[in-house]
């Protein structure tokens, strides 16, 4: 008997090939330049961007005036900004912090001497951008880098869309004393790219910011504050140490508040999941470490491992209009530091966010964003429902292109050779990133998409038969945009058991 072709996969095709010959390979624009200009242009590196009102964007970067990563000599801060997500860009760099290597030597650098691996965030509903940086002249890897001489955290702010920068306030000692009396660091900085603002959690004036800290000994830690960056605590206490084998970090938030950290390794990314069970105070606990390959695609993540974005926004399936929401990270995918791509997973259900093991698994395709050199990236959901996409590309190595800047303290030479990258920026449907099958969707309903989500973790669970049927009707009452408290309530009783 001959088969007959399902109408319902024809349309699936005809969908994703009309915006495959609708949209082509989208237009990318340099906003920060190693190549061009003259011998007097220092290498640019580690791209961040983060969106605020009205197709506001702002996308920074580090000028690396010493040719070389932070802790080797001067390094700036510098950013571009947007109010037409990202059509048209200012023509000039705005400075954000300016070092200064006069103020190097061999005892004590004052934290003014650099400020390098710049993390920015904006706030939605303010001008106000935070940027944390890196500063002073301290080598986060070197032995001689301690808590009695730390690597230093520097928070820059600008209360007008980051066009104007007020001074750098050193938090070093704020952050590294959160974790004193548990865990201590030796050293540690914010992962450079984009700080998390939680777009559900509300304390006060300002949604919750989420900073993961790359740190020694024990990897990663995760801080957060609720009055944009003015203050700090630890997320799951003092002793946590959520990836205790990660590197260069990054955060995001799942539909219903849980915090999830994503963390630099080759072959993929070290995953781990927060759940609170008082969102207001920060009560909660850490999953653990578990490890994602992106497995079974065609393309898998370097070995060399580079710093990427996660990024889960509200989307609509194609196929047949269900509302859920999907996960992005972007990482490199070829022999080393080149081929930056988005691997992308569907989030419909318990089966793919339950615990960072669920998470780690099954990731539906990929999309191919550089085909050459390319390393660090950031994302970012643009107001227009468009994926912003920022990062390194082209490789200048040392001694390609003529740099009269050189480096004295404390080695002479940085790590990467004075290397630099063409920092690009590109805004893409996600149409465009999963071939087809996914639109950004801002019509989800949380509460429902909640609902199915926490009947399935009742039923699973190991409550008596009592309290399932309490838990099933506090969950029946979920209004669209469900409370932490209304979130928590049900995630103390699941951890119960």
């Amino acid at each position: 008997m001959k088969k007959l072709f399902c109408p319902l996969v024809l349309l699936v095709l005809m969908t994703a090939s009309v915006w495959a010959d609708s949209h082509p390979v989208p237009h990318r624009t340099t906003l920060f330049s190693t190549l061009n200009g003259g011998m007097d242009i220092p290498p640019y590196r580690i791209p961040g961007i983060t969106c605020g009102m009205g197709g506001w964007l702002v996308a920074s970067a580090a000028r690396l005036v010493c040719g070389t990563d932070p802790g080797f000599g001067q390094v700036d801060c510098v950013v571009k900004i947007s109010d037409d997500n990202g059509l048209t860009w200012s023509d000039r760099e705005i400075d954000v912090a300016v070092g200064n290597a006069s103020l190097i030597n061999n005892v004590k650098t004052p934290m003014e001497a650099a400020y390098g691996d710049p993390a920015v965030v904006m706030d939605r509903e303010h001008n106000e951008v935070l940027v944390m940086a890196v500063a002073g002249c301290i080598v986060f890897t070197f032995g001689t880098t301690n808590r009695r001489n730390p690597s230093m955290i520097a928070a820059i702010r600008s209360l007008d869309g980051g066009e104007t920068w007020q001074k750098p306030v050193d938090q070093t000692e704020d952050i590294y004393s959160l974790f004193d009396k548990g865990s201590p660091l030796a050293a540690a900085f914010v992962g450079g790219g984009r700080i998390f603002q939680s777009r559900i959690v509300k304390v006060g004036e300002y949604y919750r910011l989420y900073a993961a800290l790359a740190a020694r000994p024990n990897g990663n830690r995760v801080i957060y504050s609720d009055d944009f960056g003015r203050t700090w605590k630890a997320l799951g206490g003092v002793s946590a140490t959520p990836v205790p084998n990660g590197d260069e970090p990054k955060c995001e938030e799942l539909p219903d508040g849980r915090v999830i950290i994503t963390s630099r390794v080759g072959g993929g990314r070290l995953l781990n999941i927060y759940t609170y069970t008082n969102t207001r105070t920060g009560k909660g606990r850490w999953d653990a470490e578990t490890k994602a390959t992106m497995g079974g695609l065609s393309a898998s993540p370097s070995s060399n491992p580079i710093n990427g974005e996660m990024l889960i926004v509200p989307a609509k399936r194609i196929s047949d209009g269900k509302l859920l929401y999907v996960a992005l990270q972007s990482v490199p995918t070829g022999s080393g530091r080149n081929n930056v791509g988005i691997f992308y997973k569907e989030l419909a259900g318990i089966s793919d966010i339950r615990n960072p093991a669920a998470f780690s698994t099954h990731w539906n395709g990929f999309y191919q964003v550089s085909r050459t050199a390319s390393a660090y990236s950031s994302m970012e959901l643009q107001a227009d429902d468009r994926i912003a996409v920022f990062y390194e590309e082209t490789l200048t190595k040392w001694g390609t292109k003529p740099n009269p800047v050189s480096t004295s303290f404390p080695t002479g030479a940085g790590t990467h050779n004075f290397d630099g990258f063409e920092n690009i920026y590109l805004s893409v449907p996600l149409e465009v990133i999963t071939d087809g099958k996914y639109s950004v969707s801002r019509q989800v309903n949380r509460g429902e998409y909640l609902k199915s989500y926490f009947i399935a973790a009742i039923n699973e669970s190991g409550l008596a038969a009592r309290q399932k049927a309490t838990a099933r009707a506090h969950v029946a009452s979920f209004p669209a945009e469900p409370t932490a408290d209304q979130i928590d309530t049900i995630y103390t009783l699941l951890s119960s058991h």
